[in-house]
C-alpha cells in the first residue's frame, strides 16, 4: 500500500500560527510546509535550532520557534489550474501537479534525509512555460535580515539577537539552479537550497554556501538515492497492516511527522515541532514540561523508533541547573523543581514577573519534573540499554531527590501536599486565589502515579548499573508506603477520584495513572481495573483536545472495545484532521502525532506489565499483521492475526526473561528446538541475546 495523502486545495492555515494544513516533509531537523497557490508555491522553511530566545517576552508572546525562510516558486501559467500536492510518507517527498488547457507541471520537492539541503526538480511543458524560483526574506519580529548574491546562488539570512535574547540564533538559505535539460518537448529543471544556522557551525555563512557549490547534476542525484535508502531503511524497521487501510496510513503519518522533526539531538520538537510558518507561534511554540513535551514520544518505542528520542533529554539537561535551584531556593528541596515552560539551552520561556511564584509559571504543579521521566522509563524497558541508563540515571536522581524531600510522612505514609492536578492560573493574575474546591492539593493522582514511576524506575536502573545500593532503602521505602489512590463510587459504580478530597470530579486527567504514568494494567489487582474501565467508560473524553495522545493509549491497555475505539478514532480522523493528516485541535500540536499509532500498537500488543499479550484489543476475525513492533523486555515482534489464529516471531535483544500471556487454547511456542504447549495463563521462558521464540496455534 502506499501511504500518502493528496490535498486538493490551497492552504488555509499557512502561514499561520499553530499546526499548517499543507503537505509537509523533514529530515529531522530541517522541514518544508507547502503553501501559496497553483502559480505562487510557497515552501516555508523550519527548523528545529530556529529560536528566538526572548523568555522574557510579555502577550503577544513574541519569542519561540520560528520560520527560517521562504522559497516561492513562480509557474504564471497555472493561476486556474486544479490543487492537487501528494505528500508521499514512504519516500518521504512532496509533489505538485498542474495542468492547465495544453501546459502541464510537475513540482518535486525533498527534504535530504541525511544533510540539511532542499532538493527540487520541475517537469514541464517546453516551449511555453516559464518558471522562476526565489528566496524570499521573513522581516519583521526584531528579525536582522539580508539577502544577496554570490555568483551564481542567491541567498538569505535571517536572526535574533537583541538585548532580551537568551542566546542569539541566526540562519542562512543558499540556492542555485543545477541543471536544466530539455528533450521530447519538455524541460527538466533541478535546483538545491542548503540551509544552515550558528547552531550548526560557528562558520554557517561560510560552510552553507560552499556545501551548496559542489552539488552537480550526479551530486543531485547521489542526494536523491541517499534519502531514499533512508527512508527505505527507516521504514524496514517497523509497520503495520491493517484491514482499515485510512487508520494503517494514520500509524504511518503519526511516525512519519516525528521523523520529520525529531533528529536534532539538541534541539527537540517544540508544541509545534519545526513545521511553523509565521512568527509568534503559539505558547511560543516551546516545551511544555506538564505533557505536551513528552506527549509526541509516546509511539516511538513500541514503532521501534527509540533512536528518535535522542533529543529529548537535552532542553532537561540544559535546564537542571536552574531547576535544582528553583528547589532549593523556593521549596527549600534537593533535586530539580521544574517549571512548567521551557526552551532550549536553558531557556525559560513561561517567565511572568508578577506571578506569585517567583515569577515563574509552575501553576501549582510540583509534578513536571516526574512527568519528564515517562520518556527514559520507557525507553529503559523497551531496550534495557546500560549505555543509555548510565547517561540518563544521574537526571533522574535529582527528579527523585526532590520528591524524596518533597513527600511528607505522616501516620506511616507518604502525602503530597500543595500539588495541582490541573493548571492554576497563577500567572492570570498576581492576586489570583484558586476558587474553592476546583483545584486537586491533596495527593493529586497523577502526582501519585509518577511518583511511584519514577521509584521504581531508579531502583530497577540503579540494580542493572550496580550502582547506589545504599540509595536503594529509601527509594523502597517511598514506593511501598506512597499514599493509595481514592475510589469512590457514582451511581453504586467505583471511580478513580482525582485526588484526596470528598467531592467527585471526573476528569481525563486520572487515566494518566494508568497511561502514561503505567499504574494500572490487566495484572492489576481486579477491583483496581475496573474501577479504572469504570471511570474511562464515565468520562468519555474522546474528543478532549488535549487527551487525544494519552486517553487512547488507555483505553486500550483497559481492553476498551476494539470496535468503539476504532470508531471513536475515526471519529477524530473526520472532525479533527487536516488535508495534510496533521490534527487541529484547539490545544494539541505535535502529541497528536502519537495517538494512533500508539493506540493501534497497543491494540495489537501490550508489555507494559512485561507480559507479552497479542491482540489483546483487537477483534480477531479481522486479519491483520505488524512487524519490528518493540515491546518491554527489549523484545522485537512480529505478529499476524489470520482467520482468528494468532502467529509471532519473538527475538530478544538483551536476554531478559520472557513472559508470555497465552492467548487462547491450543497455543505453544517452538523453544530452543522444542515444541512447548502453553498450559499457563503465564508462561516464563529464559532467553539469551538474539534469540527468536515463535508462538503459533498448535494443531489438534
Amino acid at each position: 500500500m502506499k501511504h500518502q495523502f493528496t490535498i486538493n486545495s490551497p492552504s488555509e492555515k499557512v502561514p499561520g500560527k499553530v499546526f499548517p494544513d499543507g503537505a509537509i516533509s523533514g529530515n529531522g531537523d530541517l522541514s518544508v510546509v507547502w503553501g501559496g497557490t497553483t502559480d505562487r508555491v510557497r515552501l516555508y522553511l523550519g527548523k528545529c535550532d530556529f529560536w528566538k530566545a526572548d523568555g522574557n517576552a510579555l502577550q503577544p508572546i513574541r519569542g519561540g520557534v520560528e520560520p527560517l525562510g521562504i522559497i516561492e516558486i513562480l509557474l504564471p501559467q497555472f493561476p486556474h489550474a486544479p490543487y492537487r500536492v501528494e505528500q508521499d510518507m514512504d519516500h518521504a517527498r512532496l509533489t505538485g501537479y498542474y495542468q492547465y488547457k495544453h501546459f502541464d507541471a510537475t513540482l518535486t520537492v525533498t527534504v535530504c534525509a541525511c544533510e540539511n539541503t532542499v532538493l527540487l526538480e520541475l517537469d514541464r511543458t517546453f516551449p511555453g512555460l516559464s518558471a522562476s524560483l526565489n528566496l524570499l526574506p521573513l522581516e519583521g519580529n526584531e528579525a536582522a535580515v539580508e539577502t544577496g548574491e554570490m555568483g551564481d546562488m542567491h541567498y538569505s539570512l535571517r536572526g535574533f539577537d537583541t538585548e532580551n535574547t537568551d542566546f542569539p540564533t541566526f540562519g542562512m538559505c543558499a540556492c542555485r539552479e543545477i541543471s536544466r535539460i530539455c528533450e521530447n518537448g519538455r524541460e527538466r529543471i533541478r535546483w538545491a537550497v542548503c540551509v544552515g544556522t550558528n547552531h550548526d557551525t560557528a562558520a554557517y555563512r561560510k560552510q552553507t554556501p560552499l556545501r551548496l557549490s559542489v552539488i552537480d547534476n550526479k551530486g543531485f542525484e547521489e542526494r536523491l538515492n541517499a534519502h531514499d535508502r533512508w527512508w527505505q531503511d527507516f521504514w524496514a524497521k517497523s509497520g503495520v497492516s491493517l484491514p482499515d487501510k485510512d487508520l494503517e496510513n494514520h500509524w504511518c503519518m503519526g511516525i512519519y511527522a516525528m521523523a520529520c522533526c525529531a533528529r536534532n539531538k539538541k534541539f527537540p520538537p517544540g508544541l509545534w515541532g519545526n513545521f511553523g510558518t509565521a512568527d509568534g507561534q503559539a505558547w511560543s511554540g516551546d516545551y511544555h514540561l506538564n505533557y505536551n513535551f513528552q506527549a509526541p514520544f509516546y509511539a516511538l518505542f513500541s514503532s521501534n523508533h527509540p533512536e528518535l528520542t535522542d533529543c529529548y533529554l537535552s532542553p532537561l539537561l540544559d535546564f537542571l541547573p536552574k531547576a535544582k535551584s528553583y528547589a532549593k531556593h523556593f521549596l527549600g528541596c534537593r533535586g530539580a523543581y521544574f517549571p512548567v515552560a521551557i526552551g532550549p539551552l536553558g531557556m525559560e520561556s513561561g517567565l511572568r514577573s508578577w506571578t506569585k511564584e517567583h515569577g515563574h509559571s509552575f501553576l501549582g504543579q510540583k509534578s513536571n519534573g516526574a512527568y519528564t521521566a515517562v520518556i527514559p522509563m520507557m525507553r529503559w524497558y523497551s531496550t534495557y540499554d546500560k549505555e543509555y541508563a548510565k547517561s540518563v540515571y544521574p537526571y533522574l536522581c535529582e527528579v527523585g531527590d526532590f520528591w524524596e524531600d518533597y513527600l511528607t510522612f505522616e501516620d506511616g505514609r507518604y502525602v503530597i501536599y500543595n500539588d495541582y492536578l490541573h493548571e492554576a492560573e497563577f500567572w492570570s493574575d498576581p492576586d489570583f486565589v484558586p476558587p474553592q474546591g476546583t483545584f486537586d492539593q491533596v495527593n493529586p493522582i497523577l502526582s501519585l502515579g509518577l511518583v511511584r514511576a519514577v521509584m521504581k524506575l531508579l531502583l530497577d536502573m540503579s540494580e542493572a548499573l550496580g550502582i547506589d545500593e545504599g540509595r536503594r532503602e529509601k527509594r523502597q521505602h517511598i514506593l511501598d508506603r506512597l499514599s493509595e489512590v481514592k475510589t469512590v463510587e457514582k451511581d453504586g459504580v467505583p471511580v478513580l477520584l482525582e485526588a484526596e478530597y470528598e467531592e467527585l470530579k471526573l476528569d481525563p486527567l486520572s487515566l494518566r495513572y494508568v497511561y502514561p504514568a503505567e499504574q494500572i494494567g490487566k495484572y492489576s489487582t481486579p477491583e483496581l481495573y475496573q474501577t479504572a474501565k469504570n471511570t474511562l467508560e464515565m468520562i468519555g473524553a474522546w474528543e478532549h483536545g488535549n487527551q487525544f495522545c494519552e486517553y487512547y493509549h488507555a483505553a486500550a491497555r483497559l481492553e476498551y472495545d476494539p470496535k468503539k475505539l476504532i470508531d471513536r478514532i475515526r471519529e477524530n480522523i473526520e472532525k479533527h484532521q487536516m488535508p495534510n493528516g496533521l490534527f487541529a485541535f484547539v490545544g494539541g500540536g505535535i502529541e497528536n502525532c502519537a495517538a494512533i499509532p500508539g493506540t493501534v500498537n497497543e491494540m495489537l500488543l501490550q508489555s507494559n506489565e512485561h507480559i507479552l499479550r497479542f491482540f489483546p484489543c483487537w477483534d480477531r476475525t479481522r486479519d491483520a499483521s505488524f512487524h519490528g513492533l518493540r515491546a518491554y523486555g527489549a523484545f522485537v515482534v512480529d505478529g499476524s492475526v489470520k482467520n482468528g489464529e494468532i502467529r509471532a516471531e519473538i527475538r530478544s535483544e538483551q536476554g531478559v526473561l520472557l513472559r508470555l500471556e497465552r492467548p487462547g487454547e491450543d497455543y505453544g511456542v517452538l523453544y530452543r528446538g522444542e515444541t512447548i504447549p502453553l498450559t499457563d495463563l503465564i508462561t516464563n521462558l529464559e532467553t539469551v541475546p538474539g534469540e527468536k521464540i515463535t508462538l503459533f496455534r498448535i494443531s489438534k
